[in-house]
């Protein structure tokens, strides 16, 4: 019994936790009021996350002077245990409600990464959808259409500008083919409508001739009634067939000189439609010519262009480091920013090949 009573009071004298109910207790009523008000609310994290390591400092500063005291004193160990344990259960809620809200935040931050990861993914396919629909094909590395080259990778990373840019530059290769095709329609359909005109013309022509000649045959077939009629007026006869007979030279003479005359016209017209037709071929060989010297040109520069847009990609493609400080974190996003900008201003350079 002596001996109890020594441990006794040896044990009042050595076991002394530095925690206190009452300093829990305190914490407790400040530590417990703590939120963190939204993914940009740092403070607020910061003060969360500092409450944390204070209540966890607490609780290891508990567990290491009760271990201490069991070293020494094991005939009060199970009253020093229910000591601990009693004190570890005060600090328990606390800091399993900082660490809710910790890991509340983290979530919070997983999923709206996860959501912009697949907007951009939604994005990336409208704007492929978009080449498709303007007939790009791709050829594995790039979309193409004519002479005009977009590698993938510029597809995902250019600005809404330029993007719209280079569709609208493919939407003027679609507008002059069909300028092309609709000027080539017209062109024919206008020869067609001269030779319908020539055609009508010799037509109307040919009709005027044969009803001349009706008119001359016509003419014939009554003196050849009133000679037969009046085979004692030989005179008569013979006078009458003079008088056709000088009447059908005339009109083979005018019907002769209206038909060169209308040969001539028929060359002269021909010849002024093949002189326009071949200005006409002239001129658009011309701006063929002075398109393909300009597409030649731009088709130089490509090589250049595509290299320098893949070494720009392949710079803004490393992953960033993975940080564990807020501090690293910070100057990072800082970081980040600066890039983007940079990043903008070398796709502005690249646009001048």
């Amino acid at each position: 019994m002596a001996e109890q009573e020594e441990y006794v009071e040896m044990g009042a004298s050595i076991v002394v936790f530095d925690v206190k109910e009452a300093a829990i207790a305190e914490r407790r009523e400040r530590y417990m009021k703590l939120t963190i008000q939204g993914l940009d609310d740092k403070a607020g994290l910061d003060t969360v996350h500092a409450a944390r390591i204070d209540i966890k400092g607490l609780r290891i500063s508990v567990m290491k002077t009760g271990k201490a005291y069991r070293d020494k004193i094991n005939v009060y160990l199970k009253k020093e245990l229910a000591d601990e344990k009693h004190l570890l259960g005060l600090l328990s809620p606390i800091e399993d409600y900082l660490k809710d809200e910790e890991s509340r935040i983290e979530e919070e931050k997983a999923r709206i990464k996860a959501e912009a990861e697949a907007q951009e993914t939604a994005r990336i396919q409208i704007r492929v959808n978009r080449l498709f629909d303007l007939g790009c094909r791709f050829d594995g590395t790039s979309y193409i259409y004519g002479n005009l080259n977009a590698p993938y990778a510029l597809v995902k990373v250019a600005s809404d500008e330029q993007f719209e840019t280079f569709c609208g530059a493919i939407q003027g290769l679609i507008d002059e083919e069909n300028a092309a095709k609709a000027a080539e329609a017209e062109r024919l359909a206008q020869i067609q409508k001269e030779q319908a005109r020539v055609a009508a013309e010799q037509e109307k022509e040919r009709q005027r001739l044969a009803a001349e000649a009706k008119a001359i045959q016509d003419e014939k077939d009554r003196l050849a009634r009133e000679a037969k009629a009046v085979e004692d007026a030989k005179l008569k006869e013979e006078q009458a067939k003079i008088r056709i007979a000088e009447m059908e030279k005339a009109k083979a003479e005018a019907a002769e000189k209206a038909r060169i005359e209308t040969e001539e016209r028929i060359k002269r017209e021909a010849a002024e439609k093949e002189a326009r037709i071949k200005a006409d071929a002239d001129e658009k060989a011309r701006k063929e010519e002075a398109a393909r010297i300009r597409a030649e040109k731009k088709e130089a520069r490509r090589p250049d262009k595509d290299k320098l847009f893949l070494y720009v990609s392949n710079m803004f493609s490393t992953p960033g480091p993975e940080l564990k400080t807020e501090e690293g974190k910070a100057v990072w996003e800082g970081m980040q920013i600066t890039f983007e900008d940079f990043h903008a201003d070398l796709l502005v350079l690249l646009e001048v090949l």
